[in-house]
């Protein structure tokens, strides 16, 4: 159509067709920022009601500062046994106790005076952290409790901070890591969060580690909570840095990662620590094998953390057969062979990662000390299992035998989940 002797040419209708699809992708940004802004207000909203809900009462804030300034005799027996590495975190039992012991670690590692943390919110980060882990079998706050003394403990020995083999802001985010390393975690592995889609993996599958990612999370969140803000004392950019380390100390729990970097953890030794990226590396092999830390403790430790583990391990299994999947073999009651799969762990995972940690500290040689020791009990409860097995059969006895070598019913009226069993007469309790 022409007007005045003008009308639209090709070039006009580019224009026109251009600028209805930039107010078509404006209108749609605008609908999806808004979504976004409501998305980002409902997030914020789930952190405070969460938050409320693990509120922690001004009584036990002040009960834990008075205890720790004011140790009684039997704490003050414990606090000199606390920074050796035989010393088991989880004989410690009261939940109050635990919690003055973790903010103990703070102050002996001088973090309080260094890094300028208020008293009150030091009591209180350590409460939030202990009622932000849930009630499961293995990963709960014991777990995470031994895992922070196991890092104070390489601190303390070691003294690495004082050798400057890693530094003071270091030190700190490699503590904080270990007590938020599993919070919130529903005892369930990343695989079956991915199989089944569950909201943690729509939310952080794409980029891996999804466990991990929301445990960092949930440290974030009580980190930047008015009332256990132990940061407040660092400047932007020594908090930016903290926050960073935090991040890859956490992801660095998951085994994965952690088998991605082995042969570059391999090279590690004492004289090039200062090299490169190395630093970062032995950090990630320190928070690694404060993970696995239970594995160097007693024979009677080992028992008793081996039962928490296969009873979430179990769980996942029977959560995915009722799903119609089929679990791991680790994962199934009825075939896993618990003596077999601890020898198995030991030999392929502890053990080589306690051998790079004595490779670069040789006074810790006393680890793989404990871990052949405790090999070889497992190897005992195998091969007294296979007696078992052997004599059933020669009696005649036809009734069926799972996988981990034993007879299906309960023995001599022991309870499989009790600290004394020893795996020999392990049944189905579960079930």
């Amino acid at each position: 159509m022409a007007l005045n002797g003008f009308h639209f040419d090709k070039c006009d209708e580019e224009v026109a067709t251009a600028f209805s699809v930039y107010c078509g992708i404006s209108i749609m940004h605008a609908l999806v920022h808004k979504q976004v802004q409501k998305a980002e207000a409902r997030y914020k909203l789930s952190q405070e009601l969460l938050l409320y809900h693990m509120k922690v009462p001004d009584g036990e804030v002040n009960h834990a500062l008075e205890a720790v300034k004011e140790p009684d005799r039997e704490q003050d027996d414990q606090y000199r046994a606390f920074p050796r590495f035989n010393f088991c975190p989880r004989d410690v039992k009261e939940h109050a106790r635990s919690v003055q012991l973790s903010m103990r670690m703070f102050y002996d590692l001088n973090f309080v005076a260094s890094f300028k943390i208020h008293e009150y919110k030091l009591a209180r980060f350590v409460l939030l952290v202990q009622k932000g882990y849930r009630d499961t079998p293995y990963h709960n706050w014991w777990h995470a409790f031994s895992v922070a003394h196991f890092a104070y403990s390489l601190m303390m020995n070691l003294r690495l901070i004082e050798r400057g083999i890693i530094t003071k802001m270091q030190g700190f985010s490699f503590l904080i890591a270990a007590f938020c390393h599993d919070l919130d975690h529903r005892g369930i592995s990343n695989s079956y969060q991915t199989q089944t889609s569950s909201p943690l993996a729509r939310l952080y599958s794409s980029e891996g580690s999804v466990n991990e990612r929301h445990h960092l999370s949930q440290a974030i969140c009580i980190l930047n909570d008015s009332s256990s803000k132990i940061l407040d004392g660092l400047s932007t950019t020594e908090f930016k840095e903290c926050i960073d380390y935090l991040r890859e100390l956490i992801l660095a729990t998951d085994l994965a990662n952690h088998f991605r970097i082995l042969p570059r953890l391999k090279r590690l030794r004492a004289d090039n620590l200062a090299e490169g990226s190395n630093q970062r590396l032995l950090l990630s092999l320190m928070i690694t094998c404060c993970d696995l830390n239970d594995q160097i403790k007693s024979w009677k430790t080992v028992q008793h953390v081996a039962h928490l583990v296969y009873a979430e391990f179990f769980a996942e299994g029977d959560l995915e057969k009722q799903m119609g999947l089929r679990p791991n073999a680790m994962m199934d009651r009825n075939k896993a062979c618990i003596p077999m799969l601890q020898i198995e762990f030991l030999t392929t995972v502890i053990r080589p990662t306690f051998d790079i940690l004595v490779q670069i500290f040789p006074e810790t040689h006393v680890f793989l000390d404990t871990i052949d020791s405790n090999r070889e009990q497992w190897e005992r409860v195998r091969n007294r299992a296979a007696q078992q097995q052997q004599q059933q059969q020669g009696n005649g006895n036809g009734k069926a035998v799972p996988g981990n070598g034993a007879p299906p019913e309960q023995c001599n009226g022991c309870d499989a989940t009790a600290e004394c069993c020893d795996f020999t007469c392990y049944t189905q309790a579960n079930e």
